[in-house]
């Protein structure tokens, strides 16, 4: 099969229709305000180790986790990783989102290589709305296959 990456530079796109369902490189969340992020490892089933990013080029303001300021990096397309082999399999996050949004993918650690990739080969996700602000997300790493159980997370948001 072709990668969801050709799919999506041929509609131009970051969501298309594949097989009926809506496919998605990554969620973007822009409601200005303070909330609490709850995200949770469901699942991994792949042989590549997986991660939940946070893109943050558009974002300004504050995140905390564990009660401690996480920096945004200082780069052109600046993220924060939470690896599955570190990162607790339940974790929340304070955002404090003045402008901009956050972008939530999935990313996985690159063969033969310590970069973490993302929105690259065969990565793309699908939600599953579970309620108010509460969204399952099956992934599809880099692999050209269409499995989307590379990574499952929950992510649930709350108003603070």
């Amino acid at each position: 099969m072709k990668p969801f990456k050709w799919m999506f530079e041929e509609q131009n796109a970051t969501e298309i229709e594949y097989k009926g369902k809506q496919v998605s490189s990554f969620y973007r969340y822009d409601k200005k305000g303070k909330y609490r992020l709850k995200f949770t490892f469901v699942s991994t089933n792949s042989q590549h180790e997986q991660s939940i990013i946070l893109h943050l080029d558009g974002f300004k303001g504050k995140i905390f986790w564990n009660g401690k300021r996480l920096k945004k990096e200082r780069r052109r397309f600046p993220q924060i990783i939470f690896e599955e082999t570190w990162a607790p399999k339940e974790f929340e996050l304070e955002i404090i989102l003045e402008e901009g949004d956050i972008g939530i993918s999935n990313g996985c650690l690159r063969p033969r290589s310590d970069m973490i990739t993302c929105f690259v080969e065969g990565c793309a996700m699908i939600k599953e709305e579970l309620g108010e602000d509460k969204f399952r997300f099956y992934c599809n790493d880099i692999d050209w296959d269409d499995d989307f159980d590379d990574l499952i997370f929950d992510l649930e948001i709350e108003k603070v």
